[in-house]
């Protein structure tokens, strides 16, 4: 039973910092590089004057050119350039969704991963001995990389190319093992029904879905509709040693606790504490802006 709800904030992240908000925007740090992008929840004041803001060298603008707006550069950028967590590198640019190409907010639920993957055990040998991890709307592949250094077999799904290539470039960049990483340019619910039927089994699964997209065929995803068969799906796929269920939500009309219920019921017949929560970042004041939420399962 869900009774109380976990604020995670990145640990340990120096290259990340989250400067000041408000007036629906951000002002962030990352590594050398300051950014302004659009928060519509950051409906407070700003505590930083203009001597602050106005050291952003790209300011995200929702009405410029384009789908969702345009990077207005007031300052030469090193592209790609790039931060370092906990050992691991991760190449950034500005996307045109606004992104860099990285969630700071997700270093708490790699940080919690890497945790839970510490006591698992396997009765194989060379890579049957390594856990087996299934990251689904993998993005470019924050996760994959951190969970391939701590030395697990991931297998990555994601339905957008560029995506898989930034991934990719990031695997590279870590100089990781080629054979760590299985990529796989796909819509996540069939390749999770494949995978079903094929008996395959993982010691770890994490999610980080829209709250609508389309898959590589055009078929319509949408978060509340579709989620509660994949994760059906998904606790199928978890081996007897499986260490942790983990699912991401940003952008959803769905609470926390509405997340924390949906993965408490899936998991049902599967023994371990089921808690969630809010993503949030401190800014230098103190104060928490939540960007995201979670639910994850883990064993005793």
């Amino acid at each position: 039973m869900i009774n109380n709800l976990i604020l995670e904030t990145p640990q340990g992240f120096s290259d990340f910092e989250l400067l000041d908000s408000g007036a629906s925007e951000r002002l962030e740090r990352w590594g050398g590089v300051i950014i302004r992008r659009p928060d519509p929840q950051a409906i407070w004041p700003r505590r930083c004057g203009s001597e602050v803001w106005g050291k952003a060298s790209a300011v995200f603008d929702p009405a410029g050119k384009g789908e969702r707006g345009a990077w207005k550069f007031l300052k030469s950028l090193p592209q790609p350039w790039t931060v370092e967590f906990s050992g691991a590198k991760f190449l950034l640019k500005p996307s045109p969704f606004k992104h860099t190409g990285l969630f700071a907010e997700q270093a708490a639920n790699w940080a919690w991963m890497v945790e839970k993957l510490k006591s698992t055990r396997s009765t194989g040998s060379g890579q049957n001995s390594r856990p087996k991890i299934l990251n689904l709307f993998a993005y470019t592949g924050g996760a994959t990389v951190i969970l391939a250094k701590a030395g697990c077999l991931v297998t990555h799904v994601d339905a957008s190319k560029p995506a898989i290539t930034w991934a990719n470039e990031n695997h590279k960049f870590n100089s990781l093992p080629q054979d760590s990483v299985r990529w796989m340019l796909d819509d996540a619910v069939k390749f999770v029904k494949r995978e079903v039927r094929r008996g395959a089994k993982y010691d770890g699964i994490l999610m980080d879905p829209p709250a609508f997209g389309h898959g590589p065929t055009g078929k319509v995803w949408k978060f509340n509709e579709h989620l509660p068969d994949l994760l059906s799906d998904c606790v199928s796929l978890l081996s007897s040693n499986a260490r942790f269920l983990l699912v991401n939500g940003y952008a959803t009309n769905s609470s926390a606790l509405a997340l924390g219920n949906l993965l408490e019921a899936a998991v049902v017949r599967r023994s371990g504490p089921v808690e969630a929560g809010e993503l949030c970042l401190k800014d230098s004041s103190g104060r928490l802006v939540s960007t995201g939420i979670f639910a994850r399962w883990r064993t005793s």
